[in-house]
Parts: C-alpha cells; structure tokens; sequence
C-alpha cells in the first residue's frame, strides 16, 4: 500500500504515452442527455451511436453509452455532418442530425427526450436487450431481468449468477471470497428485509429486480459500511401511462409456492403504485457431524482427561412463509422537482424442526494411581424446533431537485424509518423417556427502530467535470430480553444464570466531498473523502454491565481510468472501508441447542478495517467484452468464528464441552485475478463466463498456529439460447473451489441450473420452467479444528428443485421490440 501514491502519477503519465500525438487538424464534439419524454428522469447506460450523415448503418463513426446521469460526450470528431442515434430498452428510438464546422465545432445538443416506445411489431422482429454487464466508473450494472434460471426464485437465486458475487447455502453472500457484503434495495437499507443490517434476501423475488449494480470497491459518495463492497438491487419500476400491472404465479417441488401482484396507475404528474408478494417454502435439510473432542488436563478431581467422540445425524427442514407489500407515489411537481413516498410492510414465519440422533462414545483417563482408561457409550435423541416471525414495515420518502439551466446539476433528498418486532423461541428435548430427560426453551424478544436520512448534491464544473458532497446520518436501536427457561418435575422454572435483557444505540454521521472529471486525454479522475463517527452504547440490565465505543474514521478513495485506442480502458482504484459488528454478534448470551457445543456472542468484538487496491483492464469488440481485473484486499482486525474446549463446563458432565464464539483475529490478506467475458456467438445465441482465481492467507487465531493460506478459483458459465423468436433456453454452470478459514477448511462446491421461457399470448403472457442443481451436487463439507477439537461436517440443503410458472402482464406495459429495419437498440438472442 505504501507504492500507492507512486502509482497515481506513473498511469497518469501512461496516459500521454499511449495516446497518439494530436492531429494538427481541426476536430469537434457534441454532448447532451438522454431524458424520458415523459417523467423528464435521466435515461442511464443508454446506447448512443454517431453515424456519417448519408452514409449507411455500416459506416458507424463513434458509439457508447450514457453515464448515469443520461449525459454522453464523444470528442475528436472530425468535421461534417452526422447522425446521432440514441436508444433505450422501452422507448423509442430517436435521431438527430447534426454539423460540426470549422465556425461551429462543438455541438450542444442538450436534453433529448425519448418517448416510451408504442406497440407495433412488425411480422419480423428481433428482441431488444440492455447490454447484460455495464462497466461503470465505480460499479457494474448487470441486467437480470432475462436471468431464466433465476425464475420463481427470490433474490438469493438472482445473486447466484452475478459475476463475482457467490452464495451459500444459508443465505450468506460473498464477493470475491469476501464476507460482510452491504445489500440494498434501490440505493438504500431495508429494515423490513433484514431486521438490521443484514437483508433478507429471500423475501425479494427475483420477478422484481430489473438490474444488480456491484461495488467491488465503492467510492467515498457510499457509506464505508461492508468491507467485501456494496451490492444494490434496482427494482422494476414502472412509466407508462395508465393502469398497467402483472401477476405471476410459480410452483416448486416439495411444497414450494410464491404468487406477486404489481399494479400502478399513472396520470399526468402522479403516479401511485401497489405491490404484494406471498412466499411458502420449505427446504428439507440433513447435517452429518462426526467430531472427536478432548479436555485439557485438571478436568476435575476425579479425571485428568475427557476425550468424547460424536457421531450425530441431524434431519430438518427450514420453513418459510412470507408476506410482503408496496404501497406509494410518484409526483412530478414540474419538470424539475419530484417526490416519491412509499411504505413497504411485511410479516415473516419461519419454523424450523430438527431430529437429532448422537452416539457419543466417551474415554475417561483415571487419575487413581493403577486404575486404566474407561470407555462409555450412549445412544442420544432429541429434537429442537426453532420458530421465529418478524412483523415490520419501511417507510421512505425521496425528494428530487433539477435544474434546466445546469442539466447535469441535482439534488437529492432520502429518508428511511424501519420499526421491527421479532420473537425467536428455541424448544429443545434431549433423551426423552430416559432418567436425564431435559426440557428447555430460550426465548427472545426484540425490537429494532432504525432510520436513516441523507442529502447528496452534485454540482457540474464544466463540460465534464463534477463535485459531489452529501452528509448522512443514521441511527439505530435495539431492545431486547433473552429468557432461558427449563421444565423440573412437570414445572417450568426460569434460569436466571442463563437469562439477560439488552439494550443497544448505535449513531453513525457521515459526510464526504468527491471530485470527478475528464481530461482532454480521456482521462477519467475521481477522487474522495468521506469521515464517519460512529458511537455505540450498550447495556447489560441484569448484570449492569455497559459497552461503550466511539471512534472516527476517515475513508479515502480514488480512481483514475484512461481510455485506450480500439475500444480500450484501464482503470485503478482504491479504497477503504469498515465491519463494524452487528448486535447478535455482540450478545454474550449462549445457545444451547446443543449442549455439548453451545454458541455465545462477544461484546469485546472491535470493526474490522479494510483496504481494497484493483487494476481494471477492458477490451470491447462489437458487443463483445472481455474484462480483467486484479485486485488486493486486506483486511485487519478479522472478525472471526473461534471453537475451544470449555474445561470448566465439561466437569460433572461426563462428556467434553466445546465453546463456539467470536474473536478478533491478526489480518485476512487476499489477491487475485478476475476475467469476465461477454460474447454473443451468433444473434440467437449468448455467452457469459466468470472467473476468478486468488491466494487468500489467513493469520493464526491465537498466535500459536501457522497461518493459513490456500489457492482458490470460482468459474461461472452462463449461455442463453433463443431457436424461436418467442422461446429462450438458458443454462448456468458454477464452481467454487475449496476455501480455508482460520479454524478449517471447505471443501468444493459445484451445481447446474437449467431454465426454459415460452412468450404467449401476445407477448404478454410467460411460461417458465426451471430446475435448480440439476445433479443434486451442491453440498457443503466443511473440516474444522482447533486446539484439543476436530470435526467433519457434511451439510445437504434440498437444492433440486423443479419449478414452473405463468407471468401476465396488462394495461399498457409490455415486452418491448423493434423491428430490424429501424437500426433500434440490442440486436440477439
């Protein structure tokens, strides 16, 4: 990191050297903004393509793609007339001639309004699609709204396909091996999802997200918030005039079902719109465990030594029942003030019963003088039922403000107000019909009030140019009581040893300034601040015990992207961020549902702090990429899972117990490369592939141990087959390879999903079909171990799952084509 402020000037300077010398004849640009005819609302990542005028679609002068903002500016033209063509998946596509002259050179188009495109298909058509992977500045936006193996799914099984992006089986969400992953939903956090930070990504279903936009490294304008980058879902939103809507209904093996009503209504300047999604699954699971555990010595004055072999099958199945809805408006004041205002409520079941079944052989070691090794065997029965429901709501509030004199200027206002109660009992039955039976229940309440409010303005500075600068503040409070209770003779008696209520506030106030703007050279520069403060407060009311915290950090970040002759870019980027540790991670309250290895937070717990350093190559041909990244992340103060023997809590037990919490361990250093690959083979037939290939090496927990460091690589295939102009076939292949963390090691995961669409009924009706892991090979097999502790985990989650579905669409909404002679938007498969 040191060589970082060496390598600003050196690319800088590659610039100059990799550019040609400027002809010494005179040369023009043009610039504008892509608007929608109707809402006035930029048109981002919009195709815009410079043609010689008189000339034919094949003598194409300069081409690309609007910034977020809708703005485009292409220079070095040379002197003449052209034609712009501008297009935009849902509107109709627009021309506009133009001259640049030795008097005139620079043409200023300003705003180009294109008005939503009218159905007429012509007998011949081909479908129009958004490129599926935009390379911006800081982010990159993939199209998923034609993702068919995602179909009848939720957002888990959208994010399974986005490059760079893994997930596993419980849900948890990774960039490039990294953790602690910051998800939003249309730019913000969703208390209703997540219940905190976290996002509950099976609540979202995939039929509603129209683009995925990842951050692998964010600049300062984004809260410093998840060390692995930020990944933002975009929601489908909808412009037509009218009352349009779509309904949709998907059914699943194995008792799986999800239906979702979309409604909206726009008239001149409002627009109000309705939403409702309901979700029942269930997912049967089975859990292999074979784990050998031994004391330390002085185990008691009876024994100097415990050792205790586990052998446990565990079947269950994770419930899910969910309840979702959107209710708001959109209002246009004038062209250049809008609001929107939205509340999103939403109700949460989930039961989840476990059998499990334990053959626990144990060995005593005799501290008698002559007396040998003894050993025991006992069969174990129990079951555990787990049910929790999270009642919430969001209420959000977006405000607006352009200006028709600077087109690039904006201000922006958002506000989010989260209320959640939530309930998570714990029923658990150990050795029943046995003299040790054991009857227990943990119990716990909670309530979390979050919000958050943030103003961002962006101010243009000449023709390319900008400064940005926001504040942000955010608040969040948590109420809870942990009540462990246990049945003695036909009555239930609360432990009090066991049981605490906490209280926990945490405030972050945030502000940053961020400068961008391109040199002659097409040289893209930005860089940022952004300072955070952050304090928490945290309380013990049985014990007394308070947790204090307050720091400041300071986040730089910058990038400097060159483009390159022949449809070329490099780009470098860095920057830092923060984890800072959710609550239940803090909570010292244990979890016994398996009292042989019970699991308990840290309040100690201090943020992680991480620095990001990439080096971006792309290379464009026709509608054909290939995108190369490396990248160094390091990672200081790793929050980490740690498993030790508890001497303490083995004696008089007669078996060994293991004690399963949190540490903040040395560094998690990891650097790699990345490829992605966009290739459309012919107009029917589409390739995305994704690879990544990195060393990650992690420092000993305790300092006793070696560090730990393996070679990893995850592989994505992802091909879209269209043989009938209404039918596409989609399959997708993925592979990650094996993992290491500071206690174990994961074995490799692999799986094939396979998805079928048929367009009906005018295009407006959809058939899907889907099976998800079509071999049934995704499993998780994980080796863990510790000092006196190892363990095999065989982990299966039912992942083949045939789906089929119906989609219909009404009003004026529709799938958008363009026929070929129209020369309009995306032309393939």
């Amino acid at each position: 990191m040191k060589h970082f402020g060496l390598l600003l000037p050196a690319l800088w300077g590659l610039g100059g050297c990799l550019l040609p010398t400027a002809s010494v004849a005179q040369t023009g640009a043009v610039r504008g903004t892509l608007l929608d005819g109707k809402t006035r609302e930029p048109l981002p990542f919009a195709t815009v393509a410079l043609y010689h005028a008189g000339a034919t679609d094949s003598s194409l002068a300069t081409g690309g793609q609007t910034l977020e903002n809708g703005t485009f500016t292409f220079d070095k033209l040379g002197l003449g007339s052209y034609t712009l063509r501008a297009s935009a998946l849902g509107h109709a596509p627009l021309r506009r001639p133009f001259t640049l002259t030795a008097a005139a050179p620079t043409a200023a188009l300003g705003p180009l309004l294109l008005a939503p495109a009218a159905t007429d298909l012509a007998e011949v058509t081909v479908q129009g699609q958004r490129d599926p992977v935009v390379n911006g500045l800081d982010k990159k936006v993939i199209n998923v709204a034609k993702d068919l193996t995602s179909v009848g799914g939720t957002a888990v099984n959208v994010l399974q396909n986005i490059p760079s992006v893994t997930v596993d089986q419980g849900g948890q969400v990774s960039l490039r091996g990294t953790s602690n992953v910051t998800i939003y939903i249309d730019g913000k956090p969703t208390g209703a999802a997540g219940g905190g930070r976290a996002t509950r990504l099976d609540q979202i279903p995939a039929s509603r997200i129209e683009t995925v936009e990842v951050m692998t490294n964010p600049s300062a304008k984004y809260d410093a918030e998840g060390g692995g980058g930020i990944i933002n879902i975009v929601l489908k939103k909808q412009r037509d005039d009218g009352v349009n809507g779509s309904v949709s209904a998907n059914a699943g093996t194995g008792d799986k079902y999800n239906t979702s009503l979309s409604l909206n209504r726009r008239k001149g300047k409002l627009n109000v719109f309705l939403s409702y999604d309901w979700l029942e699954e269930t997912y049967d699971r089975r859990t292999l465990v074979r784990q050998t555990a031994t004391s330390a010595e002085s185990t008691g004055p009876r024994f100097a030594r415990i050792s205790t072999l586990t052998d446990q099958l565990a079947d269950g199945s994770n419930g899910n029942t969910t309840h979702a809805g959107r209710l708001g408006f959109d209002y246009a004041f004038s062209d250049q003030h809008s609001l929107t205002v939205a509340l999103q409520p939403s109700y949460n079941r989930n039961r989840n019963p476990e059998d499990l079944r334990t053959n626990l052989t144990t060995t005593y070691a005799y501290r008698e003088p002559g007396r040998a090794d003894s050993v025991s065997a006992a069969p174990l029965r129990a079951t555990n039922l787990v049910a929790s429901k999270y009642p919430a709501i969001d209420y959000t509030l977006d405000y607006r403000r352009t200006w028709a004199d600077k087109p690039r200027r904006e201000l922006t206002f958002g506000a989010v107000y989260s209320p959640l109660t939530g309930q998570q009992v714990l029923r658990q039955r150990q050795n029943e019909g046995q003299p040790r039976e054991l009857l227990q229940q943990q119990d716990i309440h909670f309530t979390i009030n979050q919000g958050a409010a943030q103003l961002d303005h962006v101010y243009p500075l000449g023709e390319k140019g900008r400064l940005d600068a926001g504040l942000k503040s955010t608040y969040r409070h948590t109420d809870g009581t942990f009540d462990f209770t246990r049945e003695e003779d036909g009555v239930t008696v609360r432990d009090a040893s066991r049981s605490n209520s906490y209280l926990f506030d945490e405030y972050v106030q945030a502000g940053y300034v961020q400068y961008q703007n391109e040199t002659a050279r097409k040289l893209s520069v930005q860089a940022g601040l952004r300072v955070e403060t952050t304090t928490l407060r945290g309380l013990l009311r049985t014990t007394g015990e308070q947790f204090p915290q307050d720091y400041v950090n300071f986040f730089p970040s910058a990038t400097l992207s060159q483009v390159l002759p022949h449809d070329q870019e490099l780009q470098l980027s860095f920057s830092r961020r923060i984890n800072r540790p959710d609550v239940p991670l803090l909570l010292p309250f244990a979890n016994y549902s398996d009292p042989r290895n019970y699991r308990v937070g840290n309040v100690r717990l201090r943020p992680e702090n991480v620095n990001a350093l990439e080096l971006t190559y792309q290379l464009s041909w026709g509608r054909a990429s290939l995108t190369s990244t490396a990248f160094y992340r390091l990672i200081q103060n790793q929050i980490q899972r740690y498993r030790s023997i508890d001497d303490s809590a083995s004696v008089g037990t007669g078996y060994v117990v293991t004690r399963n919490t949190l540490v903040n361990i040395g560094h998690n250093e990891t650097y790699g490369l990345e490829l992605n690959l966009s290739q459309p083979l012919t107009k029917w037939w589409r390739l995305l592939a994704n690879a990544s290939a990195y060393r990650n090496r992690v420092s000993a927990t305790t300092g006793t141990e070696a560090d730990l460091q393996n070679f990893a690589y995850t592989a994505r295939l992802n091909t879209t087959l269209s043989p009938h102009k209404k039918l596409d076939i989609q399959l997708t292949s993925t592979f990650n390879s094996a993992a290491v963390t500071p206690q174990g090691r994961i074995r490799p995961i692999y799986f094939t999903d396979v998805a079928a669409s048929l367009r009906v009924l005018h295009e407006r009706g959809t058939i899907t079909a889907r099976v998800s892991d079509v071999f049934n090979t995704n499993r998780l097999l994980f080796r863990s171990y510790a000092v006196g502790y190892e363990a095999d985990f065989d982990s299966k989650r039912e992942t083949r799952v045939a789906w089929l579905g119906f989609n219909y669409r009404f009003g004026n909404e529709q799938q958008r084509r363009a026929p070929l002679s129209r020369g309009g938007g995306s032309i393939g498969g």
